[in-house]
Protein backbone atom coordinates (compact mmCIF):
# COMPACT_ATOMS: atom_id res chain seq x y z
CA UNK A 1 0.00 0.00 0.00
CA UNK A 2 3.10 2.32 0.88
CA UNK A 3 3.90 2.36 -3.15
CA UNK A 4 0.50 3.05 -4.16
CA UNK A 5 0.49 5.86 -1.82
CA UNK A 6 3.42 6.82 -3.30
CA UNK A 7 2.52 6.70 -6.45
CA UNK A 8 -1.05 8.28 -6.15
CA UNK A 9 0.85 11.48 -4.50
CA UNK A 10 2.94 11.79 -7.93
CA UNK A 11 -1.12 13.33 -9.16
CA UNK A 12 0.20 16.56 -7.27
CA UNK A 13 4.02 16.48 -8.74
CA UNK A 14 3.15 17.11 -12.05
CA UNK A 15 3.81 20.32 -13.91
CA UNK A 16 0.14 20.69 -14.53
CA UNK A 17 -0.47 20.10 -10.94
CA UNK A 18 2.10 20.99 -8.57
CA UNK A 19 0.35 24.26 -8.34
CA UNK A 20 -3.05 22.52 -6.43
CA UNK A 21 -3.47 21.64 -3.00
CA UNK A 22 -3.20 17.79 -1.90
CA UNK A 23 -6.56 15.95 -0.94
CA UNK A 24 -4.97 13.12 1.73
CA UNK A 25 -8.58 11.28 1.25
CA UNK A 26 -8.40 11.69 -2.44
CA UNK A 27 -4.51 10.54 -2.61
CA UNK A 28 -6.11 7.20 -0.33
CA UNK A 29 -8.61 6.60 -2.81
CA UNK A 30 -6.64 6.67 -6.00
CA UNK A 31 -4.20 4.30 -3.97
CA UNK A 32 -6.49 2.01 -3.16
CA UNK A 33 -7.34 2.01 -6.93
CA UNK A 34 -4.10 1.40 -7.88
CA UNK A 35 -3.24 -1.50 -5.07
CA UNK A 36 -6.63 -3.67 -7.18
CA UNK A 37 -4.47 -2.72 -10.58
CA UNK A 38 -1.11 -2.98 -9.41
CA UNK A 39 -1.33 -6.73 -7.80
CA UNK A 40 -4.22 -8.08 -10.52
CA UNK A 41 -2.92 -10.29 -12.63
CA UNK A 42 -3.58 -8.95 -16.56
CA UNK A 43 -4.41 -11.88 -18.42
CA UNK A 44 -7.04 -11.06 -20.66
CA UNK A 45 -5.02 -11.55 -23.85
CA UNK A 46 -2.17 -13.52 -22.30
CA UNK A 47 -1.50 -16.94 -23.65
CA UNK A 48 -1.91 -19.95 -22.42
CA UNK A 49 2.14 -20.48 -21.16
CA UNK A 50 2.05 -17.29 -19.71
CA UNK A 51 -1.53 -18.50 -18.12
CA UNK A 52 0.35 -21.77 -16.84
CA UNK A 53 3.31 -19.63 -15.42
CA UNK A 54 1.06 -17.40 -13.28
CA UNK A 55 -0.74 -20.16 -12.35
CA UNK A 56 2.14 -21.87 -10.98
CA UNK A 57 3.87 -18.72 -9.43
CA UNK A 58 0.32 -18.68 -7.14
CA UNK A 59 0.85 -22.43 -6.62
CA UNK A 60 4.45 -22.81 -5.04
CA UNK A 61 3.35 -19.19 -3.42
CA UNK A 62 0.46 -20.52 -1.80
CA UNK A 63 2.06 -24.53 -0.82
CA UNK A 64 5.11 -21.84 0.83
CA UNK A 65 2.21 -19.85 3.12
CA UNK A 66 0.66 -22.60 3.64
CA UNK A 67 3.59 -24.55 4.89
CA UNK A 68 5.21 -21.22 7.02
CA UNK A 69 1.31 -21.61 8.85
CA UNK A 70 1.54 -25.37 9.53
CA UNK A 71 5.18 -24.38 11.36
CA UNK A 72 3.73 -22.10 13.25
CA UNK A 73 0.98 -24.27 14.58
CA UNK A 74 3.24 -26.35 15.52
CA UNK A 75 5.97 -24.45 17.30
CA UNK A 76 3.41 -22.09 19.08
CA UNK A 77 1.95 -23.07 22.80
CA UNK A 78 -1.70 -23.49 22.23
CA UNK A 79 -3.64 -21.15 24.11
CA UNK A 80 -7.15 -22.79 25.37
CA UNK A 81 -10.19 -20.48 25.89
Amino acid sequence: MVLARMEAAKAWCGEKTSTKVMDPELAEEFAQILVVHMYEPHLGCAKTSEMLAEVQARSRESATIDAEDERLSTELPRVEP
